[in-house]
């Protein structure tokens, strides 16, 4: 913008000069549009078919949608669905021209998609029930598609049958990954219906933490990924404290949030956040205090309360293997050989037989240690 590229001021100097530039009428068609001007972005659409009926100029990739089609394509799309945008009672004519003409094209869904809104708050009831089945069967794997149609639905508070056939369908799709407004409205059906039982499973206290916890897992994710990668870690940081803020008590979120601290140089934070205090408020937590020293010790820091943590976990969990193997990680980085390989033993001793092996192995690593220490 401050080099005066691609603004509207350049655009019309552009068509002044060639106002039968395909691509710039384009341009000046789009950013009328991006000014909610339909009127005047209309009349450049139509420029922009005159000039290339056969649709051979060039093409637009429509970033949102994730389409890439003709120049002329998309002007004929925008003038046929422009119409459902500006009226209680659109003529649906040109949409239907629209798709016709294109059966094929990247665009339908988008038409269908436009064409929904109206269907679902103004169309009269009858239309809509001609409608959204259609909709449905172009698109049956699509749970916003059937959304949508569930919405008119509870708005209308009829047909329940297939307003229960929607709902479970959608939540059917969703349950690996629940949606809250999805949610939100199949709770909205079953209370029509006069199923509090089943509205409080789907969108009750339950549903929301687990919508919490899911969002701070996530977060956690991206910043362990970009720490990884040594990039974004401002934002990594931050995303980590954000799942803090989430959950603060989550001992998993605590551990990540003092990662990502470390390896951004903030020792004291991490430490403040996830040390001694921490340790001693959750003193007789065996989990959380093996946790605790198998994170320290991986990290080579914090090494003596990481090792009275693992110790302490051993006291009040004795028969869990894994504790055992972390007092051993902590008396390694300690370099106490010989406590390491006791601990270790100890481990293999509890171990089911599928870890035994490694543990057995991390035995001889030990011994050499201590025998090139000697």
């Amino acid at each position: 913008m401050a080099a005066g590229e691609g603004t509207y001021k350049a655009l019309s100097a552009a068509y002044a000069k060639n106002p039968k530039d395909v691509a710039t009428v384009f341009a000046i068609a789009r950013k009328w549009s991006d000014r909610y001007d339909e009127a005047k972005a209309a009349e450049k659409y139509k420029e922009v078919i005159s000039l290339d009926p056969q649709g051979k100029a060039g093409t637009y990739t429509q970033e949102y949608y994730k389409v890439t089609v003709s120049y002329t394509e998309f002007a004929e799309f925008s003038l046929a669905t422009s119409a459902l945008q500006m009226s209680q009672k659109p003529d649906l004519a040109p949409v239907k021209a629209f798709l016709a003409k294109y059966p094929q094209s990247k665009l339908v869904k988008q038409a269908y998609s436009r064409m929904s809104s109206y269907f679902g708050y103004s169309a009269p009831k009858e239309e809509a029930a001609k409608f959204f089945p259609e909709y449905a069967a172009k698109y049956p794997n699509d749970p916003m598609v059937l959304y949508s149609w569930l919405s008119r639905i509870v708005r209308d508070k009829e047909p329940l049958d297939k307003g229960a056939e929607l709902a479970a369908k959608i939540e059917e799709m969703t349950d690996f990954n629940p949606s809250a407004s999805i949610n939100n409205l199949l709770a909205q059906f079953y209370s029509l219906k006069g199923d509090k039982a089943k509205a409080e499973e789907i969108y009750g206290k339950t549903f929301m933490e687990n919508q919490l916890q899911s969002m701070g897992y996530g977060l956690v994710g991206y910043a362990n990924y970009w720490i990884g990668q040594n990039a974004n870690l401002d934002s990594a940081v931050e995303m980590a404290e954000t799942a803090l803020k989430l959950e603060p008590d989550n001992s998993y979120f605590i551990s990540q949030a003092a990662n990502a601290y470390l390896k951004t140089g903030k020792d004291d934070k991490a430490l403040a956040l996830y040390g001694p205090a921490f340790a001693g408020k959750n003193a007789s937590d065996g989990s959380a205090l093996y946790s605790y020293a198998a994170f320290w010790a991986r990290q080579g820091k914090n090494l003596n309360d990481a090792l009275a943590a693992a110790k302490k976990a051993t006291e009040l969990m004795p028969s869990a293997y894994y504790i055992w193997a972390a007092l051993s990680l902590v008396h390694e980085k300690m370099k106490n050989f010989p406590e390491a390989i006791k601990a270790e033993e100890k481990a293999i001793e509890l171990a089911p037989d599928q870890v035994k092996e490694a543990y057995k192995k991390q035995v001889e690593k030990l011994k050499a240690a201590a025998a090139e220490k000697k």
